[in-house]
């Protein structure tokens, strides 16, 4: 069988990825306390199923650790949903002493969840961005090009989103301890 000269040719897919700067840029911050007592955000968009049970299961482990989980469900960007939106973020920022903002599991909401995070670090407070792995590169990129290198990135497997709440449920169960660490909380 004669295949057409068109049909042989290579073709390379690349996958741009821009390196991040590394000089120092806005700092981040650590609780240094027990958890116990303190208000913790857990922010996500209504999308991705898996961070909402994530962050169902994570909100009784706080409670169980003596905290209060502040859960925010953030809505559209733009329009009269995007002054809500905006509105709901700054009452949030003052509720909480530290947060997760995520899911970073596609373009646009590792984006969002990349700068909601920016949003409590600019006030002053600990927070990490719970990305999938996929996306890492995506959120670092991000936050240094907002001016929050040193950015807290919790990585999550990818994908979440496929998987059933059995299988998230130890996902969940052992990234908890590494948010906590990452904000500088103990139990």
């Amino acid at each position: 069988m004669n295949v057409p000269a068109a049909a042989k040719r290579r073709i390379t897919i690349r996958r741009p990825t821009a390196s991040f700067a590394e000089e120092g840029g806005a700092p981040s911050f650590e609780l240094g306390r027990n958890i116990a007592g303190v208000r913790v955000g857990i922010r996500h968009d209504g999308t991705w199923r898996s961070w909402q049970y994530v962050a169902r299961v994570w909100a009784d482990l706080l409670r169980r650790d003596g905290a209060i989980p502040v859960l925010l469900q953030t809505g559209e960007r733009t329009g009269p949903e995007g002054e809500k939106t905006r509105a709901d973020l700054e009452a949030w920022h003052e509720r909480i002493d530290c947060a997760v903002s995520g899911l970073g599991t596609c373009g646009s909401c590792t984006m969002w969840s990349v700068r909601d995070a920016i949003g409590v670090e600019a006030r002053g407070k600990p927070v990490a961005a719970a990305i999938c792995e996929e996306f890492v590169g995506h959120a670092r990129t991000t936050a240094s090009f907002l001016g929050h290198p040193e950015l807290k990135v919790l990585v999550l497997p990818y994908p979440l989103e496929t998987l059933s709440e059995t299988e998230l449920l130890p996902i969940a169960e052992e990234s908890y301890p590494r948010f906590l660490a990452l904000i500088g909380a103990r139990r």
